[in-house]
């Protein structure tokens, strides 16, 4: 995902298997000739090219200010796949890495749910990654879109994670910048929401609600590193989208609800640490 371009991924990638349909988007497991793997989304409803075009967004953005922060998140690209009925669709395939064991959270032992630390790398920065979702409106860390990863002769798992089509911007199918800006205040933009009212609760993989209130201190750290990040790296991540995507409106209104949510986030995380176990 490096530069401005839009980078279009020409290899023949193959539909495996269907894993969910949910929030306006379809996605499936996907491989290409040469054996490697991916999770490739797209849009289901009516609309395509503007639907398309925030999905697009909010995984771009979303993917490079992970990376800006040093949380590991799955190297994006766009792709054409054909489907189990034969129709050609357009979207995004996160990378899967390569050989070795690939499995998601939710397919994660009890012991390893209950004891990050002692089976995952870098298992602090989980703890970190509430803070993250909360400042870009992720409310979907779902169990699925948490990968575990690590060699044969491995002894902990590495980690990163997948799929942010409907932070930022919230699902691309109902999506409207007027509504938008009239219900955004940067006063409270702490229980602002693009998708089901201020009352929608933000999603936390199993294990991790208790594993970030153990780990409190790295909620704090991450709150930092958010509020330290030049206003710079995040019109870099803006424009990371590619060219024609976004109106200047829109990256004026993204920008502003980063800027004005960052400066509102312990009040945020006071909201979603209602929900820790």
């Amino acid at each position: 995902m490096q530069g401005r371009g839009v980078r279009v991924v020409r290899l023949k990638w193959r539909y495996r298997k269907r894993l969910r349909k949910k929030y306006g988007r379809l996605i499936w497991k996907v491989k290409n000739r040469k054996g490697r793997k991916g999770f490739f989304k797209s849009t289901v409803h009516r609309y395509p090219r503007r639907n398309y075009r925030l999905l697009v967004a909010n995984e771009y953005i979303a993917a490079h200010l992970a990376k800006s922060l040093g949380l590991p998140v799955a190297r994006v690209i766009q792709a054409h796949v054909r489907g189990p009925r034969g129709r050609i669709r357009r979207g995004l395939i996160s990378m899967q890495v390569k050989g070795g064991q690939v499995i998601p959270w939710k397919k994660a032992k009890k012991k390893l749910l209950k004891k990050p630390h002692k089976y995952v790398k870098q298992a602090k920065k989980l703890a970190r990654l509430v803070a993250f979702d909360a400042w870009i409106l992720n409310p979907d860390r779902s169990d699925h879109n948490l990968i575990l990863h690590k060699k044969k002769s491995g002894k902990k798992y590495k980690w990163y994670g997948i799929d942010h089509g409907i932070s930022l911007f919230g699902n691309p199918t109902k999506w409207n910048l007027r509504r938008a800006k009239k219900k955004f205040s940067c006063k409270k933009a702490y229980k602002f929401c693009l998708h089901s009212g201020d009352k929608k609760k933000q999603r936390i993989p199993r294990g991790l609600k208790r594993f970030t209130r153990d780990n409190r201190k790295q909620l704090g750290k991450m709150v930092k590193k958010i509020q330290a990040m030049p206003k710079g790296k995040l019109k870099k991540a803006i424009r990371r989208v590619p060219k024609g995507l976004l109106t200047k409106a829109e990256k004026k209104f993204i920008q502003k609800v980063l800027l004005c949510r960052r400066k509102h986030l312990k009040k945020a995380l006071k909201r979603v640490s209602k929900h820790f176990a």
